[in-house]
């Protein structure tokens, strides 16, 4: 759904609305002219437009802020919508904002088809594959957040480079293949692969954006008929509206390595109609042709993508990622081996044969003995490198330094930078440290909305045990252990646990029980009671404290949520349902928390107009 837009930067979503109250009813947005004061009607003004002021006549930007995102550079357009770099004032980072046009918004199906894409599409979890951050609406307008990423398209590359070198393609081939077939674990396909899609975060690492247009593959037959993606890449089966799946990206890919390669793409046409590329694709096209250069390796592999048979493609992304890294391998190995000398005949004797054995025996002795002293020996050889050839287990006042230094880059909102804090001084971390260190990583993890990586932590610490059975230390092992249990079990927590953890010490198990109802299980009413109960208990000048006002905000979203929670169960008719949904649209504006709490009050917002609900 959001196919054939090439932007320089990447895209996300993850799914929820937090519009404004004057949005659902489609009233006016003012804003004042910093210079003057003096107050517009913006409503139908783009995003980020330069306008000039009635009132003083300075030439101001306006809508700036589109909810809790400030936009900072218009970063590329396409038939969809316009992508900005904005600022994320929730965490603190930067994220391409895609904002679409007005008139997809307007579409109640398309809003659902969107909502329904953003949440499959978040669930791709792949470092090759642009993440999804957030998903949501401000004044009717609907907009995707994601992760940044600035290095260009692959579009961009090919347009200084006409041809780029063929270990670079494949590398790039590998990795976006790898990305592809993370999607297919979730049934997703992609449906617009092509250069434009193909972002780099820098040299060596491509990422595919833009599953827009992607569809679960037991619904393909809906959209059947549909010609959807770019001319020049497009599968052969999906011209005659034939069924088409993963193998149907192969193809994409294929013709976009080939153009990388051969410095124009594989077909070209006078015109763009269906009958001229579809008499075009009935051939097949090979790489040599154009690229005669290139390995035979490398050409077998792109020739057999764009087959015109789905059959005669490769039957899976395991296979596809397996050829292409033997042909950079076959490839790289040519470009390493050193030319031959030319070989000399030499005529020797048999006693000649035999001293040279002789010689060649003495020596290989004296190597083995000399090596095996000096390995022996390393430690009074070699102090410094043998002292650092093993890892040093930091003091317990440097590792409570950097755990400190940690936790108050997360509580001051940069949690991206805070989980990669964690899993940078994890390592030779001294116990409790160390497990401290690894629960603070799952907690931003999960704040991010990373739940797999949190999860992993606790199974992975459950299935440890206790660290130590010293008695000074056997009630902290425990409490890592418990813990730990309970949230490898990954069920929702019930607000009762706080009876096991009665103790003030053990305030921060109830936020990452909070959190983790919140994030992973949207169980917002035992959240809200573990948020207000670790309020309470947390003490002031210890690190926990520090995370006090990030409880404060999840605990005020819980407070906003928790009267329309208790309005549903009495919403009987049209009018009581309108009365629910008024609640539901001032909520959105209060919000602090975003993504979880939104996706419910979509879920009742959908339900209230189910029943009748007037907007």
């Amino acid at each position: 759904m959001l196919a054939n837009e090439s932007s320089t930067n990447s895209e996300s979503g993850d799914p929820a609305d937090t519009g404004t109250p004057e949005e659902a009813g489609g009233a006016s947005l003012f804003e004042a002219c910093p210079v003057c004061q003096m107050v517009m009607d913006v409503s139908e003004v783009a995003p980020f437009a330069e306008i000039a002021c009635p009132g003083c006549g300075d030439t101001i930007r306006v809508r700036t802020q589109f909810n809790h995102f400030t936009l900072l550079e218009k970063v590329g357009e396409g038939g969809m919508g316009t992508v900005y770099k904005a600022l994320d004032n929730n965490l603190n980072r930067h994220v391409a904002l895609k904002i679409l046009k007005k008139e997809i918004s307007a579409n109640a199906a398309e809003q659902e088809k969107l909502a329904k894409e953003a949440r499959i599409t978040a669930a791709v979890n792949h470092p090759n594959v642009v993440k999804v951050f957030h998903f949501g609406r401000d004044h009717g307008q609907f907009y995707l957040a994601m992760e940044l990423v600035e290095k260009g398209t692959l579009d961009d590359l090919m347009a200084i480079q006409k041809r780029l070198a063929e270990a670079q393609v494949l590398e790039v081939g590998t990795q976006i293949a790898m990305g592809l077939g993370a999607a297919l674990d979730l049934d997703l396909i992609h449906r617009d692969i092509k250069p434009g899609n193909i972002l780099f975060k820098d040299a060596h690492t491509a990422k595919l954006v833009d599953f827009g247009l992607a569809i679960v593959m037991d619904e393909e037959a809906s959209v059947r008929g549909e010609i959807w993606g770019t001319p020049y890449y497009i599968a052969p089966e999906k011209l005659d509206n034939q069924p088409e799946d993963f193998r149907s990206d192969i193809y994409s890919l294929g013709g976009t390595l080939f153009h990388a390669l051969a410095g124009r793409p594989p077909y070209e046409a006078d015109s763009p109609s269906m009958v001229a590329l579809k008499q075009l694709k009935s051939q097949q096209v090979s790489l040599q042709a154009f690229a005669p250069d290139v390995t035979s390796e490398t050409a077998y592999v792109i020739n057999r993508m764009m087959a015109k048979n789905p059959d005669e493609r490769y039957q899976s992304y395991e296979e596809l990622v397996g050829h292409l890294t033997y042909a950079r391998e076959k490839l790289l190995e040519r470009t390493r081996k050193p030319l031959q000398p030319k070989q000399r005949v030499v005529t020797e004797s048999a006693e000649t044969r035999k001293v040279s054995a002789i010689i060649s025996l003495v020596i290989l002795a004296l190597v083995l003995v000399g090596g095996l002293t000096v390995f022996l020996m390393r430690g009074s050889l070699f102090p410094a490198a043998a002292e650092s050839s093993e890892l040093r287990e930091m003091s317990q006042q440097d590792a409570q330094a950097a755990f400190t230094a940690a936790v108050t880059t997360l509580a001051s909102g940069d949690v991206e930078g805070a989980r990669d804090e964690f899993k940078r001084i994890v390592t030779g971390m001294p116990q409790p440290q160390k497990n401290w260190t690894l629960f603070n990583s799952a907690l931003a993890s999960m704040l991010l909305g990373e739940i797999q990586p949190a999860s992993e932590i606790f199974s992975r610490l459950n299935k440890e045990g206790i660290y130590s059975t010293q008695p000074d230390q056997l009630d902290s092992a425990n409490f890592f252990a418990n813990v730990s249990q309970t949230l490898a079990e990954k069920r929702p927590i019930s607000a009762k646990i706080i009876n096991n953890y009665a103790s003030k010490k053990d305030a921060f198990a109830l936020l990452l029980f909070a959190v983790w109802d919140w994030e992973a299980k949207s169980a917002f009413s035992d959240a809200g009671s573990l948020l207000g109960v670790f309020q309470k208990r947390v003490v002031g000048g210890t690190w926990e404290a520090e995370y006090k006002p990030l409880a404060e905000k999840y605990y005020a979203d819980w407070k906003i949520l928790e009267p329309i929670e208790k309005g549903l169960p009495g919403v009987a008719t049209p009018d009581a349902a309108t009365a629910v949904l008024k609640s539901v649209t001032a909520a959105r504006s209060s919000v602090q928390t975003g993504n979880r709490i939104t996706e419910r009050l979509d879920a009742i917002e959908k339900a209230l107009l189910e029943k009748g609900a007037t907007p």
